[in-house]
């Protein structure tokens, strides 16, 4: 038991007061002549054993019912804190996208807002909730429905660490402060890297854990161009499920909101899955994949844009070559050449395709630069000349990791064969040629390259035209130098094509997306003045990010302005110049969840609730007053009643 006002106590010692009165005797006597002394005697005795009862009874119930008085003003109370304690609840509620899973009683998030509010009877309580985006501080019934009721999901995750900081420094200093923390969750593993603020936290925490009634979850994970030629490009979608699944799930494509074709992802026990689409590299193709799947709705549609893609940009460096500028036409190319001796070495990095065209050396400078140029995603064709330096061509191949050449073979061989499967050439032909005028070559250098694809080969199986290929750049081999005297196969039909597509397959597309993120970067080619001002919108929303204004490009920058995942525009004024895809990050995807015994194991300030209603149950039974001074009043009165019964009919 405490009280309230304890001074008030030391009033009990003025009880001593009728103790002494009852213990000294005050009265006086008078002195009555009487001849039965016997009788007398008798009368005496019964009547001081009454008297003396009676006394005590009446000194009993007056000094309990003067402490009852006391103790009642002192407000006596039963409670786990004293009663001046203010209890400062921060509750953490997780409103990433995971919480869209259902639960016994619907989505994670909207039953756990409503038995919020339901419970909301905190006494004696500054209650502050935070989210994954917002804070809301010392709120009042009214203002906490307000906000929990139009609390949305966001593409925005914490981690535990991070929410533990935010938690923290809302803290509130003070004698009479008691500091309570609450995490609502469902306790993902990707949000819980480590867990070091959490082990060595002070503050009292409680973690309840809402739990899906299921954990499958099918979705789209990703998307990429898996192969392209001189008339579609090939996209390879993933699809992943969060259990290995058997389901058959159909998938749409979609271009700027109109069906562009259908199939069906089979996981075949498996958790991923492809599909692949063909799409016209003729298009400008604002997409969307779309699956339906009931567990997540976040992660059941995926957007993209594919360009059509700008003239490309050719560079040959070395020899002149007539049938370069013939194939390379302006209508499609920015076709370029230059001596070694005039290059620009500023002009590289800009290239998508760069032709070698028989040097007979590298300069240390130009081995730098082009090896810059490849790694950063760029296509080379290496043609070699009939006077070429063996090892300043291998120090340029072993900078790239491609391996070495051999020497050069004087044998004339023809060319006799097509790898028709090769992307150069798939497109090429409606059918297979056996019998061609083969193009022959005089001279030729034999290699020890790497990984390498045939595209043409000579009639003793060797390369002479071959390609290594990455994820960003491919490199183009010729075995024999193209001049009149050693070969003819500029003069051959197939020299068109196959340059052709050099270039064409170089061709680079924009961002296929961007993932929602804090900040987001992207570039945008246009020659603007210092004053222009770029905006992005789309049907729902409009604003202006953040840029800088460079000398062929703005750079723009977004800074948690993109929420919603679909297709953006970027204008200058009224004139669209680039449209661009954001997805939602897919890790809220995965719904694996955390044992959370393993993070109250090192920490006794934290304890584990099942339930919101337990758990607030909890919160209101420890935080509750059971005033006792009414009692108190009740027994004074009580005892007062008791002493008036004894004084009126308690007879001597």
């Amino acid at each position: 038991m405490q009280f309230k006002n304890p001074e008030i106590l030391y009033l009990l010692i003025l009880l001593i007061i009728p103790i002494l009165v009852h213990l000294f005797q005050l009265q006086r006597f008078t002195k009555v002549p009487f001849t039965n002394v016997q009788f007398l005697k008798k009368i005496e005795q019964q009547t001081r054993k009454s008297a003396r009862l009676k006394k005590w009874l009446i000194l009993i119930t007056r000094m309990l019912a003067f402490a009852c008085l006391i103790i009642a003003f002192a407000q006596p109370y039963f409670s786990d804190f004293p009663s001046d304690k203010k209890f400062n609840t921060t509750i953490y509620l997780d409103n990433s996208f995971s919480m869209q899973a259902k639960g016994e009683n619907g989505e994670l998030l909207k039953s756990s807002i409503q038995k919020i509010i339901e419970q909301n009877n905190f006494e004696n309580t500054q209650l502050s909730i935070i989210t994954n985006d917002k804070v809301f501080l010392n709120l009042d019934a009214k203002n906490l429905k307000k906000e929990l009721i139009n609390l949305k999901y966001t593409p925005n995750s914490l981690n535990l660490n991070s929410v533990i900081l935010k938690l923290e420094s809302l803290k509130k200093e003070g004698k009479n402060i008691l500091n309570r923390h609450i995490l609502i969750s469902d306790f993902q593993n990707n949000n819980i890297n480590n867990s070091n603020n959490l082990t060595t936290l002070n503050t009292p925490i409680q973690l309840l854990k809402v739990k899906p009634k299921s954990t499958d979850n099918i979705f789209i994970d990703s998307l990429s161009i898996n192969s392209k030629n001189t008339t579609e490009i090939k996209i390879n979608v993933v699809i992943k499920s969060s259990i290995n699944s058997s389901e058959n799930v159909p998938v749409s494509l979609f271009n700027n909101s109109k069906l562009f074709g259908k199939a069906t992802a089979k996981f075949n026990n498996s958790n991923l899955t492809n599909v692949e689409f063909a799409i016209p590299n003729t298009l400008d193709f604002d997409g969307k994949i779309l699956i339906n799947d009931a567990a997540l709705e976040f992660d059941n549609d995926f957007f993209f844009i594919l360009s059509k893609p700008e003239k490309i940009a050719v560079l040959s460096i070395g020899k002149s070559s007539d049938f370069l500028a013939k194939i390379y036409t302006e209508n499609e190319f920015n076709f370029t050449t230059t001596p070694l001796q005039n290059l620009n070495y500023n002009a590289i990095q800009n290239q998508q395709l760069i032709i070698l065209n028989e040097l007979e050396e590298f300069p240390n400078s130009l081995i730098t630069s082009i090896k810059e140029y490849y790694l950063n995603g760029g296509n080379l064709v290496l043609i070699p000349s009939e006077k070429t330096v063996i090892s300043s061509y291998n120090t340029l191949l072993q900078t790239l990791n491609f391996g070495v050449l051999n020497s050069l073979i004087s044998k004339e061989h023809k060319i006799t064969t097509i790898n028709y499967n090769h992307p150069i050439v798939n497109d090429v032909f409606e059918k297979r040629i056996s019998n061609f005028q083969y193009p022959k070559a005089a001279k030729h250098f034999k290699n020890s390259f790497k990984n390498t694809a045939p595209i043409l080969k000579f009639d003793n199986n060797q390369p002479f035209i071959s390609s290594i290929s990455t994820k960003k750049s491919n490199f183009y081999w010729i075995a024999s130098p193209l001049n009149k005297e050693i070969s003819d196969f500029i003069q051959s039909p197939l020299v068109v094509p196959i340059f052709y597509n050099f270039a064409k397959n170089s061709s680079k597309f924009s961002e296929l997306y961007y993932t929602i993120a804090p900040e987001t970067t992207i570039d945008v080619k246009a020659s603007l003045n210092k004053d222009a001002i770029l905006k992005i919108s789309n049907e729902t929303t409009e604003f202006i990010p953040l840029q800088q204004v460079l000398q062929n490009k703005v750079t723009i920058t977004t800074e948690n302005t993109i929420l919603r995942s679909g297709l953006y525009t970027i204008y200058n004024k009224e004139k669209p110049l680039k449209t661009v895809a954001f997805n939602y990050n897919r890790k809220e995807s995965d719904l694996s969840y955390t044992d959370l015994n393993t993070l109250s194991s090192n920490n006794k300030n934290i304890q584990i609730s099942s339930s919101i209603d337990e758990l607030f149950n909890e919160i209101n039974n420890q935080q509750k007053i059971n005033w006792l001074f009414k009692w108190f009043l009740a027994f004074s009165v009580l005892f007062l009643l008791i002493e008036i019964l004894i004084l009126k009919y308690f007879k001597i």
